[in-house]
């Protein structure tokens, strides 16, 4: 019975150890090279031919929508761990540290959620969701008295984009240096004097797209 189910299996396993490998080297072409990056690039990363990656994925429009889910499992991820945790104030620290570390580590962020005509594809249901979460865990924070007052999704965001630029700046010479100024960032949220963080933020999508231009 094992013998013959096996073979029926691997095709499978290996289409997906290959779309594995092909969206891999489509996150490091995209960190290095943005929305300018070509399919032809990502088969030359992933070690194979242009008509592989076009056999899984049509276009970039294609490959881009895959990356898309992936990376939205990513973020899910965070902020879901992030909100099993009881106490407020380290599970918002979790859930910023988390995104910083996303944005730090993976440069591919921008280009294939933010860039222009990528943030239209958030379904409303998942936009709620992981806007509705992440709310809460902002102001349970502050409730607790564990995050200044004023602190928005917006603000994870643009902490997570400045130390994004030193990660990108060392990441030859110090790859891990973004850390030191993530714990710097993430500490600097907690109430001092009690000031309420100014000005507003932009709105959600205009800082995304701003932000996009420059990660």
């Amino acid at each position: 019975m094992s013998t013959t189910a096996s073979p029926a299996r691997r095709p499978r396993a290996d289409a997906e150890r290959n779309r594995r490998r092909v969206l891999d080297a489509a996150t490091q072409v995209f960190a290095e090279h943005g929305p300018a990056a070509t399919l032809g690039d990502v088969a030359r990363a992933a070690g194979v031919g242009v008509g592989t990656i076009y056999r899984k994925f049509p276009d970039k429009q294609a490959l881009l929508d895959a990356l898309f889910d992936d990376k939205i499992d990513g973020i899910m991820r965070i902020v879901d761990e992030a909100s099993l945790i009881s106490d407020a104030g380290e599970a918002f620290r979790s859930y910023l540290f988390g995104m910083i570390e996303l944005h730090a580590c993976d440069r591919s962020i921008a280009t294939v959620l933010f860039a222009p005509g990528r943030y239209d594809r958030f379904p409303p249901e998942l936009s709620e969701r992981l806007g509705s979460t992440a709310d809460r865990l902002i102001a349970d924070a502050v409730a607790a008295g564990e995050l200044r007052p004023g602190f928005t999704r917006q603000d994870t965001i643009a902490l997570a984009a400045m130390v994004s630029t030193i990660a990108l700046a060392a990441r030859d010479t110090e790859p891990d240096l973004w850390r030191r100024y993530a714990s710097v960032v993430v500490d600097g949220t907690r109430p001092g004097a009690g000031d309420r963080l100014a000005p507003e933020p932009p709105a959600f999508r205009a800082m995304t797209e701003a932000l996009s231009k420059v990660l």
